[in-house]
């Protein structure tokens, strides 16, 4: 690297060993400014704030010839680059006589680097082969979202699908690119021919999860609710199902039928069914007697119930009239013999609904001191079928109801059976907090249907269950936690023991507001909010006889926490050892234990 003077004199520093001037760096003055994107609208920041996108990303190809920019006004736009000349103004000449200050400046031409825009009009975009197109929304009524980032395919890597690059196309920047968008979703830019082709690679959510939930039966599937949308993913290929509006609401909250529901409750409704054809992977949708049903709790109040399959809205409970007024924070449906659907909410109360009289409010129940944050269900008890509902609220207060009857039990419920259980408080979950965490360090909690009672076709069945295909899986349940880092932590259920041991797994950059199991156990699917995310985890159970995976050790830490500037400001540094002493180094960074106390009986 070369260093100048203000005159444009070479330092040489590697000759002078007394070298202490400060090198001027010659800035790059600004060339020439071309309109490239519109400022688009105003998005809000986290602070409050709000501004205009304008560009957002700039990328070079790898040839060094072309660029790519992309704007919050949904366009992209191919620019040609080269080098040429421009002429700028040079240094001011004094031409006048002694009193006259009268400046004439002149122009000179110097070498800089030319950014032309490919396609001048875009009107005509479409007649250019993709040099500058709008991306517009795949939803209906939503506007174009912003390009936030660009990826150009690198020379000699195949494309999408491809195992090889041709012979025709190696040494040759391809055209193709990946595009990133401020609602969450990756596509790929592909040029065939005089054709461009936009394909969707990662579909994503248009803002903050809000909430999730697991399919009863099916465990390929669950959804999602963000904003004024739901998703219906497939884990299998983990992709994006189905997508349609959330029912008239913004949904907060999101769950799944336990059973499926009748079509004569609903008139005019044709459920549906997911078929697998063959062996293959594919599904087709046919004709049912009964579906699932799939309810979205608003952020602003109000309920909303579409169909599992097709997410066909079907009915909408406005917010005051039959549904809470404020926020719905947690949905639960119970199976049968009597299908009812509990409603937590900012209003303190629980409203209980008949799934089999069209939604009909049945109770609201009172109690509560705070915002309702989980529900859960017990087993039929009995031969009348009766069910005990569990709810938890943002004051940690566990309270027990008779759904039916619309009033608290006050009796002894510790013999109660839950067919869930998603609550942070309670006997079997105590274990779950460590040594001095706050109140709200634990978001969510989800147990696995393994090792718990459950209920088969003659009532209630109070063996142990084991997940189809994992017949040697020991009978213990386990459960899983989500919290304010994001971390999502296993362990066994009941989990009793004080800060009880668990594993820890990372994923989530930001909080994870929801953890939920899929049927059958094989899955775990995690919600995050801010990141806009949705992880799923494969589990594995222990079998009998099988050995444990060696782990290695991590290596001993060899650096200590010091100062390293006076004390002024701390850091890792490595801990100066006398050579003439004996004392190890990996010891001396090795916080001192306390010596345990030794507590002597007295003789008998």
């Amino acid at each position: 690297m070369e260093h100048r003077d203000i005159h444009g004199t070479l330092l040489d520093t590697g000759v002078d060993e007394n070298f202490n001037k400060v090198a001027r760096w010659s800035c790059s003055l600004v060339q020439r400014i071309s309109d490239a994107h519109k400022p688009g609208p105003r998005r809000s920041l986290n602070d409050g704030t709000s501004t205009f996108g304008g560009v957002r990303c700039v990328e070079l190809r790898g040839d060094g010839r072309t660029m790519l920019t992309g704007g919050a006004d949904g366009w992209i736009h191919v620019w040609s680059v080269c080098d040429g000349q421009i002429s700028v103004i040079a240094d001011p000449k004094d031409t006048g006589a002694r009193g006259d200050q009268r400046l004439h400046q002149r122009l000179k031409k110097v070498k800089a680097v030319l950014l032309n825009r490919v396609c001048r009009d875009l009107t005509l975009a479409e007649e250019t082969a993709g040099n500058s197109w709008r991306f517009k929304s795949p939803y209906a009524g939503e506007p174009s979202p912003a390009v936030t980032s660009l990826d150009p395919r690198p020379v000699d890597v195949p494309g999408t699908g491809k195992k090889r690059v041709a012979t025709k196309d190696k040494g040759v920047t391809p055209d193709d690119f990946l595009i990133g968008t401020d609602a969450g979703d990756v596509l790929e830019v592909e040029h065939r021919d005089d054709s461009v082709e936009v394909t969707t690679q990662v579909h994503g959510h248009l803002a903050d999860v809000a909430a999730m939930a697991t399919h009863p039966r099916d465990a390929n599937v669950f959804a999602s609710t963000a904003d004024t949308r739901v998703f219906l993913w497939n884990t299998c290929d983990r992709n994006l199902t189905r997508t349609s509006g959330a029912g008239g609401v913004c949904g907060s909250s999101v769950a799944f039928s336990a059973d499926p529901v009748p079509k004569t409750n609903f008139k005019g409704w044709q459920p549906f069914h997911m078929k697998r054809m063959g062996t293959s992977s594919k599904f087709k949708m046919e004709k049912a007697q009964s579906g699932h049903q799939l309810a979205v709790g608003g952020k602003h109040g109000g309920l909303a119930v579409l169909d599992g399959v097709t997410l066909q809205p079907l009915l909408l409970l406005k917010p005051g009239k039959n549904a809470p007024k404020t926020s719905v924070d947690t949905l639960k449906f119970c199976g049968g013999p009597r299908q009812m659907l509990a409603c937590g909410s900012h209003d303190l109360v629980v409203d209980i609904h008949d799934v089999g009289q069209g939604y009909t409010r049945l109770h609201r129940l009172v109690g509560h001191q705070a915002a309702i944050v989980s529900l859960d269900w017990s087993l039929p008890v009995g031969d009348t079928g009766t069910r005990v509902l569990q709810t938890t609220c943002a004051l940690h207060e566990l309270l027990f109801w008779d759904a039916v009857a619309g009033k608290q039990v006050v009796g002894n419920t510790r013999d109660a059976k839950f067919e869930t259980y998603t609550s942070t408080r309670g006997f079997p979950v105590m274990g779950i907090w460590p040594e001095g965490s706050d109140a709200h360090d634990v978001n969510a909690l989800d147990a696995a249907s393994v090792g718990q009672p459950c209920l088969d076709g003659d009532g209630e069945n109070n063996q142990p269950t084991t997940r189809p295909g994992d017949r040697d899986v020991r009978s213990a349940g386990f459960c899983v936690t989500s919290d304010a880092t994001g971390t999502v932590k296993l362990f066994n259920y009941p989990c009793v023991a004080n800060d009880a041991p668990y594993r820890a797994y990372k994923g989530h950059a930001s909080r994870a507001v929801s953890v939920r199991f899929t049927a059958g156990n094989d899955r775990l699917i995690t919600a995050g909010s801010f990141d806009r995310t949705v992880l799923q985890f494969a589990t594995k159970g222990v079998r009998v006889g099988e050995q444990k995976t060696p782990t290695e050790l991590p290596a001993k830490e060899t650096r200590e926490w010091g100062p390293i500037d006076g004390g002024k400001a701390f850091g890792w540094i490595t801990p100066e050892v006398d050579p003439n002493s004996r004392e190890d180094p990996v010891k001396r960074c090795a916080p001192a234990k306390p010596e345990p106390k030794i507590v002597l009986a007295p003789d008998e």
